[in-house]
């Protein structure tokens, strides 16, 4: 199959985006009334809040033009979620604290209406809209400009909802994708795979804004070592522990504001791990006070269905490692340097994480890769191609000999493709693993089988 990334009248991937997005968008996959149950976990509406995904323009519940000039920083104890944000109503700066909730009665229901602590905030920030009459007042009785985030932009943001329907191995669509072409197959999938490129560019120019871009790379690396399980803990970590809060001592800093860290290791642990926690925690104690997180905010990791090399300490501990070199790695995120940052990204080594699975774990006998050839390539389709919006960008996207499959592409493959002679050669490129995952989100994850426009989209569109 030759595969160029245009077909006639194709200007290249920006416009094979645009086609997606037009004709997703045409198909109303699905209208949206969201509740709270479609909402996701409190710490990830924050690093959205964070990252200016949920946008940084409003109007409160008096008419009043709102602009988010400064989001605050993240609280790591007690009270509003934001400390010392900027915001503008109607053109009028002040500064003060800022509480995300789910729901605007959220407000009264964790008291925060008669707690003092919550005087100082100026803007209140609901993802879903009030009930009627309803207004956000403090402990003095003054009223609290509330202001909500748009549905359509919760939705992009939070990649909202998840799907909990069932659907059969081969879809309904599957006997469309039978008779399709292989040209119209193809056209399809560029189509989708350019549509995931250009939100995560788009994703990329948001948080670079918003963080920098040094910090927005660190992000995206804690992103990568997080996975599927542990993504949104390790992006509250990174969010909690920043570059330029860690800077010398990131290994200390990262574990310390995991919840890694405890003044005394179990009698069981060796000599060689009590060594390594006591260096570090030497160096972690002093600054608890100005790190660690309150209980009610502490990371939340999940260690079940997790294998030992993937532990969640062994993915800080990579992190750590890449925080000291991030100038040797940034210097290589570029695709003229693609292979080179995929070397350096396997050569990365710890005396210690290198032969252990956790902090007690017994010493192997053979080294364990920090960061497998799986990791470092979804860092490369994922963020790094991204970054640069050339096409020779797309071009060499489109060369990349697939991964790994994983669960989530392997029943979308058979759902779409399931029924097809060729199926097999639709999962050999990473672009194509890309295109499927869009096309899951789009469609599969958004709608039963037997209510999917795509079997009706699809011709015609084409």
């Amino acid at each position: 199959m030759d595969v160029s990334g245009s077909w006639p009248g194709d200007s290249g991937v920006g416009s094979l985006a645009f086609s997606y997005a037009e004709w997703t968008h045409a198909s109303c996959v699905r209208e949206y009334r969201l509740d709270r149950t479609d909402l996701p976990p409190e710490i990830q509406i924050q690093i959205l809040w964070l990252e200016g995904l949920l946008g940084r323009e409003f109007t409160d519940d008096s008419g009043r033009k709102v602009a988010v000039l400064d989001p605050g920083s993240w609280n790591r104890n007690a009270g509003p979620d934001f400390l010392g944000a900027r915001i503008a109503f109607d053109g009028d700066v002040v500064r003060g604290d800022v509480e995300l909730d789910a729901t605007p009665e959220d407000w009264e229901e964790h008291r925060h209406g008669c707690n003092p602590a919550f005087d100082r905030v100026v803007l209140h920030v609901s993802c879903l809209p009030p009930a009627h009459g309803w207004f956000t007042r403090n402990s003095r009785h003054t009223r609290v400009p509330l202001a909500v985030i748009p549905e359509r932009i919760l939705v992009e943001a939070a990649a909202l909802p998840a799907s909990d329907v069932f659907v059969p191995p081969c879809g309904a669509c599957s006997p469309l994708f039978q008779t399709m072409s292989t040209s119209q197959v193809e056209r399809v999938m560029l189509a989708a795979a350019a549509y995931r490129m250009e939100r995560k560019r788009k994703a990329w120019r948001i948080l670079a804004g918003a963080v920098g871009e040094e910090q927005a790379l660190f992000e995206l690396l804690a992103e990568t070592l997080g996975y599927h399980a542990n993504k949104a803990a390790m992006k509250h970590l990174v969010r909690r522990a920043p570059l330029k809060e860690i800077r010398g001592n990131s290994e200390a800093f990262l574990f310390g504001t995991a919840g890694f860290l405890v003044p005394v290791l179990p009698e069981s642990c060796s000599d060689e791990a009590r060594l390594y926690h006591k260096k570090l925690w030497d160096c972690w104690w002093m600054n608890r006070e100005r790190l660690e997180l309150a209980p009610e905010r502490a990371v939340r990791w999940v260690l079940s269905g997790i294998r030992p090399a993937n532990h969640p300490q062994r993915r800080v501990a990579a992190l750590a490692v890449l925080a000291s070199r991030l100038d040797e790695l940034h210097a290589l995120c570029s695709m003229k340097c693609v292979r080179s940052l995929q070397e350096f990204l396997a050569g990365i080594r710890h005396p210690y994480w290198s032969f252990h699975t956790t902090l007690p774990s017994n010493r192997r006998t053979s080294p364990l890769s920090l960061i497998g050839k799986d990791r470092s390539l979804d860092f490369v389709i994922n963020h790094v191609l991204p970054m640069d919006d050339t096409p020779e960008a797309w071009n060499l996207y489109l060369q990349i000999p697939a991964g790994q499959t994983s669960s989530r592409v392997e029943k979308a493959a058979m759902r779409l493709l399931g029924k097809r002679d060729d199926s097999g050669q639709w999962l050999r490129k990473a672009w194509m693993h890309q295109a499927l995952l869009q096309l899951d989100a789009d469609f599969c994850g958004k709608s039963p089988c037997e209510k999917c426009p795509l079997p009706s989209q699809v011709p015609e569109w084409l």
